[in-house]
């Protein structure tokens, strides 16, 4: 298991290297949806690929956040994937809390509840509820292309929104981890226990897992 990050995707050729193996085939249903959302949702052009380093369909633990930040947006100078090694705190977070818990990225994927940016050119907006309602039924589709999912970790209040909002019945069984911090920077830096948190729902979706 990857205990640092080697690698961001600040670097050039190594969004290259992930871009090429976007059809690989744990992540070519994913990303074959992706393409599709782009085409139908209104601001679907923003939406980020499925990372290939990580589970795709073979994911085991769903992470899932708000909306993807400018660094994940290609159309706004991001990576242009959902990922751990995207290169801003919130994803660095992510993966060192997921590493200490003992939590191997081959059995994640990553998901934003709001699937596309939202925001100005220089400044992701705060979420609103209409957000959600817009999208929150993307949870049923979702849940149609990640058949071994055991655990969900719905972060921040934007992901507990959608997930309470509109539960996929396939997924109604899954182990779910409540009240987990989203993992930003001012979270981690200011409230107190936020990374503990955060990190004890990582081992509680792995143990549900075994």
């Amino acid at each position: 298991m990857e205990t640092t990050r080697q690698i961001t995707l600040k670097d050039a050729k190594e969004r290259a290297a992930r871009l090429a193996r976007i059809d690989e085939p744990h992540v070519a249903g994913l990303n074959a949806w992706v393409r599709e959302l782009r085409r139908r949702l209104p601001e679907g052009d923003s939406v980020p690929w499925f990372d290939p380093a990580d589970g795709g369909s073979n994911a085991q633990i769903l992470w899932l956040l708000e909306a993807p930040s400018r660094r994940a947006t290609a159309a706004h100078g991001g990576s242009g994937f959902i990922s751990c090694d995207n290169n801003d705190q919130t994803a660095k977070n992510t993966f060192e809390t997921r590493v200490e818990a003992g939590v191997d990225r081959s059995l994640v994927v990553h998901w934003n509840v709001i699937p596309y940016y939202i925001g100005t050119a220089s400044k992701i907006r705060t979420w609103e509820r209409s957000d959600i309602l817009a999208v929150q039924s993307l949870l049923e589709e979702l849940a149609e292309l990640l058949p071994n999912v055991k655990a969900v970790i719905p972060a921040g209040d934007a992901a507990r929104a959608a997930w309470y909002g509109a539960t996929p019945p396939r997924w109604s069984r899954l182990h779910v981890a409540h009240n987990v911090p989203h993992p930003s920077p001012q979270n981690l830096n200011t409230r107190p226990g936020s990374r503990e948190r955060i990190v004890e729902a990582w081992s509680a979706a792995l143990a549900a897992c075994s």
